[in-house]
């Protein structure tokens, strides 16, 4: 039984068919890379499948449950977390402060919400920094606290929205380190992301999605030389890359 199941998956704003008949698996364990050109509706499904919007058609289903339209709380007690492409650091609250927000879903005292906390950024790298203010950080450090926070509300689903964005090749490497640590706690995740030289040798399997619908799916090896991937988003002459 798949771990996250979406099934023709419809959401409009307006006129706009934002995601048209979406259908799509994560299997546990496994990290999934979704790409495709800016306004092809990723970011949407994002918040469709995190209960931030409410689909006009189709299910999700989650460890084969019915979860269509429920709430981000609801969803995320039950190991269902995001991150979001606009980094949403509390940015007035102290860093060990942010991540305990996270931990607080599990747990109502302040004591354990803070170990879980501090054991959470000795893992990701950020526990000297524990005591700034979020927003004094930078963009590579706010990014890696958006995730330790959502790992704070312990997800079995993890989708993070263009966390390597904007970053330096060191942080890069960073992050994808982080990724590829994540996983190996058990956690599936999706992966939305516009660095190909990341994201295809980082993911098990790749969706492809171009002005609302999924256009390909494979390993990243098959989704490289898709022909309808390559006019839509990856160009001719990054596949030409990949087969040399």
């Amino acid at each position: 039984m798949p771990l996250l199941e979406i099934k023709q998956l419809v959401k409009r704003f307006g006129g706009l068919l934002a995601n048209d008949c979406v259908d799509m698996q994560v299997q546990k364990g496994e990290i999934v890379g979704l790409i495709g050109p800016n306004g092809a509706g990723k970011t949407t499904l994002f918040s469709v499948l995190t209960g931030f919007y409410r689909p006009e058609q189709g299910i999700v289903l989650f460890e084969g449950h019915d979860i269509t339209g429920r709430s981000p709380e609801w969803l995320c007690h039950r190991g269902l977390a995001r991150t979001f492409q606009v980094v949403k650091t509390l940015k007035g609250m102290t860093v060990i402060e942010n991540v305990m927000i996270g931990a607080f879903v599990h747990t109502a005292r302040t004591r354990e919400a803070r170990q879980r906390a501090e054991e959470l950024l000795r893992f990701g790298g950020l526990h000297e920094k524990r005591h700034m203010l979020a927003g004094s950080l930078t963009i590579a450090d706010k990014k890696r606290l958006e995730m330790l926070r959502a790992l704070a509300t312990e997800p079995k689903l993890l989708l993070l929205d263009e966390v390597m964005a904007g970053l330096t090749p060191v942080e890069v490497h960073e992050a994808v380190a982080l990724v590829k640590r994540l996983r190996d706690r058990g956690i599936s995740i999706v992966l939305v992301e516009h660095v190909m030289e990341v994201v295809m040798p980082l993911s098990d399997r790749v969706v492809v999605m171009a002005s609302g619908r999924k256009i390909a799916e494979g390993k990243p090896a098959e989704v490289v030389r898709h022909p309808a991937v390559i006019e839509a988003y990856l160009g001719e002459k990054y596949a030409r890359r990949q087969t040399t």
